[in-house]
């Protein structure tokens, strides 16, 4: 019998990859290892990532958003304050704009170590940074349900959080780079379907009797089922510049998680997001390259369509109105709203802070300051 962790239903927590940055070039500094030992009050809430530049925070297990935001800023001032004392910052977005992967120190862990043997040049270019939304679930049953339906809605996510117009000095023509970046990992991406929670165990157990993985943290999909946790963990997101923008995609996700779990309660199958895993991945791929600027495939009664990214992010919205209300996340949705509406995401202001300037390091000095809460 597969055990399946305890969380309480809809509890959230929320992990942020930031990038560590100097005041003088703006490009990325090495202190992981440094912060981690220095900053006291929070480092049961710190994590070093496979770069020393990169320093991820957790957030506890929150009851609701409105905790998690507590959590979420009382993290980043912590590190803020540390930082501005030793003469660096941090910055949040999906990618750092100019920095280059092979200029990188590398974290001196034995997980990092293997991990590198393994990915080799695909490893090393993963100098990228995202948002993970763990949403607590009842059941192990629960879990698979939800991981298999919130698919449909991944690449909405996706869009509204693109933060990563820029790699290595260069515009990509992508609102997520980081994404394309990600996807030359193995086990990223979409999951299969799964029939049941036992067809999952064995696609997990396989991985690991055959040497591809030592647990579930290798499996680096766009959302998965977190057995020890008690959660359903979604990975999709670059790492939003402002607190409100990482609370509303942290907030969106929770409701969907709510809706579908509800929906899976009523025994209710009728749902009217439901497409096949091609479509979905190519909602993925243009929510990727256009952000909020483009159109979804959508299918109704047998016939397939195409419409405009706003109006299925209004009918997703739609779906979610219930538990937006339950929750208490109405602010938090009005700000999805508001991005859906004027169009606009992190990769737009990175552009727009660029055309104005015509300099990368201007971009990161920005987005440094607007990451500060």
């Amino acid at each position: 019998m597969t055990e399946f962790g305890e969380s309480e239903p809809f509890s959230i927590g929320i992990e942020e990859e930031f990038q560590i940055v100097d005041t003088e070039n703006w490009g990325l500094r090495s202190r992981a290892d440094e912060m981690l030992s220095k900053v006291e009050s929070i480092k049961d809430n710190l994590r070093t990532e496979l770069f020393q530049s990169v320093l991820e925070i957790a957030t506890d297990v929150c009851e609701d958003i409105e905790e998690a935001e507590q959590n979420v800023t009382k993290l980043r001032n912590e590190l803020f304050d540390y930082c501005e004392e030793k003469g660096y910052k941090l910055a949040a977005s999906g990618t750092h704009p100019f920095a280059r992967w092979d200029e990188q120190d590398v974290t001196e862990k034995k997980r990092y170590k293997k991990v590198l043997e393994d990915l080799r040049w695909t490893g090393k270019r993963e100098l990228i940074f995202g948002q993970h939304v763990h949403v607590g679930v009842e059941s192990k049953e629960k879990a698979i349900y939800v991981t298999n339906v919130i698919k449909n809605f991944l690449p909405h996510i996706l869009a509204l959080s693109t933060n990563s117009p820029f790699w290595q000095g260069e515009e990509t023509g992508l609102k997520s780079t980081r994404i394309r970046i990600f996807d030359s990992l193995p086990r990223t991406g979409l999951p299969m379907h799964f029939e049941s929670w036992g067809e999952y165990k064995n696609v997990e157990q396989r991985l690991i009797e055959g040497g591809s993985i030592e647990d579930v943290t290798m499996i680096w999909w766009d959302v998965r089922p977190r057995a020890d946790l008690g959660t359903i963990e979604v990975r999709i997101a670059d790492l939003p510049t402002k607190v409100e923008e990482s609370i509303a995609i942290a907030a969106l996700t929770q409701a969907l998680v709510y809706k579908i779990t509800k929906i899976y309660e009523n025994d209710n199958m009728n749902l009217p997001f439901k497409l096949d895993q091609e479509s979905i991945k190519e909602n993925r791929w243009r929510a990727l390259r256009d952000g909020l600027d483009g159109s979804f495939i959508k299918r109704e009664g047998g016939e397939a369509f195409e419409i405009d990214i706003q109006n299925e992010i209004v009918e997703m919205l739609d779906f979610i109105e219930e538990p937006v209300e339950e929750l208490g996340i109405e602010k938090e949705i009005d700000k999805i709203k508001n991005m859906a509406k004027e169009r606009y995401t992190g990769a737009d202001r990175q552009k727009e802070i660029y055309e104005k300037n015509n300099d990368l390091k201007e971009v990161v000095k920005e987005l440094s300051e607007l990451t500060k809460p």
